[in-house]
């Protein structure tokens, strides 16, 4: 697909240079940051767990797009692979492609609102003045995330995995929902060679660090081996029959796997999002191998009731932040973080014990809580606990 310079429109094919000046005295990372507030409203994005940092893949972007438009730099074929590598990251997972399209266009406008709300009013000025520049590169940008998108998952649907992926999908799909087994049900096990009347449990792997296409092989060995396996980004989740081998699978040290025994079909939608988070948590924690809910029970007991979970966040660091008080936060996670032990947390911070004294008595009057109460404790601990895990267990791509 051919590219369009059309951020070239002075004399040379140069940008003209005060849209070039203006462009220049942006902060990327500001940038950055105000679009990463807007996609985290977009379930679009939020939904597609990443292999890589988020910020990092929005960062990418941006820095493309700003080359183009001050320097009329247009991708080569490296950047293009780059490109093609990331949006094929969702082919693999199984986003529909309309939903990463419209990230993609979402970001766009994104891009630019966020150039005007950080211009002062002479360069907002020319910013719009000059907007057909900007826009003219931007819709030349968005033609080639059409066009990668449309090659990744063409290719993608070119591997034999993927049909398999899909229908070991849409079967555990219609488990979970309690639909009535069909014939196309039973053809759709036949050809993944998985045995629907047999007892079967859910399980949830993931390999430390391992990229999509990583997972999506690690599900294609697993369906060979005869479970019910498909990715979903960045784990692999599915059913397996009690007598499955995992021995050969956990010779890997990066795999993290939990299961379940077998569980009725009506139990079966909320075993698995249970084991999608312990997996989450666990992960979390650097532990390897197979792992237990009772490892994690206080972290599952919350992400099973998010809301009451944030609510004792706000019960407890909420009066912390209206005061603007990092300091008496980070001493509160300390406290947490060493068994109210004041001479360990103040060695932690680090913090003389007497300021750390202080710092505890001004907690103790804007929460009310009292932290020699060991229900309150308890409070400050639950609510330590979530922080940690929250932006790992919210509901995803599962």
């Amino acid at each position: 697909m051919s590219v369009n310079a059309r951020s070239a429109p002075g004399p040379g094919g140069e940008p003209r240079d005060a849209l070039r000046r203006v462009l220049e005295r942006f902060d990327v990372g500001v940038v950055v940051r105000r679009m990463d507030a807007g996609f985290g409203l977009l379930p679009a994005y939020t939904s597609f767990p990443w292999p890589v940092d988020r910020s990092a893949v929005v960062r990418w972007n941006v820095d493309l797009i700003l080359r183009w438009i001050i320097n009329g730099t247009v991708p080569d074929d490296y950047v293009r692979s780059e490109l093609h590598e990331l949006l094929r990251a969702r082919a693999i997972a199984g986003q529909p492609i309309e939903d990463g399209i419209l990230v993609y266009r979402r970001g766009a406008r994104m891009f630019w609102e966020a150039l005007l709300d950080l211009s002062g009013d002479e360069d907002r000025a020319l910013l719009i003045a000059e907007s057909d520049t900007v826009w003219g590169c931007l819709e030349d940008y968005l033609d080639l995330i059409v066009g990668e998108f449309a090659q990744a998952y063409a290719d993608q649907q070119e591997t034999p995995s993927t049909a398999g992926d899909r229908r070991a999908r849409v079967l555990f799909d219609r488990l979970c929902a309690r639909l009535p087994i069909t014939v196309e049900d039973r053809d759709r096990a036949a050809r993944l060679g998985f045995d629907l009347a047999a007892p079967y449990g859910p399980f949830t792997a993931q390999l430390a660090g391992g990229s999509a296409a990583a997972h999506a092989d690690l599900a294609s060995r697993l369906r060979a081996a005869g479970a019910l396996a498909f990715t979903e980004g960045v784990r692999v989740t599915g059913l397996t029959a009690p007598e499955f081998g995992w021995a050969a699978f956990l010779d890997d040290p990066r795999l993290l796997l939990a299961q379940d025994p077998p569980v009725a079909r009506t139990e079966l939608a909320a075993a698995a999002d249970q084991l999608r988070a312990l997996v989450a948590i666990a992960g979390r924690s650097a532990r390897r191998g197979r792992v237990r809910a009772e490892d994690f029970l206080p972290e599952l007991l919350l992400a099973d009731s998010p809301g009451i979970a944030r609510r004792i966040v706000d019960r407890v660091f909420g009066p912390l932040e209206e005061a603007d008080a990092p300091d008496l936060a980070a001493t509160l996670r300390s406290l947490a973080a060493n068994g109210f032990d004041t001479t360990a947390a103040a060695a932690a911070l680090p913090a003389h014990r007497n300021t750390l004294l202080y710092r505890v008595g001004r907690i103790e009057k804007l929460t009310g809580l009292s932290l020699k109460s060991q229900r309150d404790r308890t409070l400050v601990l639950l609510a330590v606990t979530w922080g940690a895990i929250d932006g790992d267990v919210r509901p995803d791509a599962g």
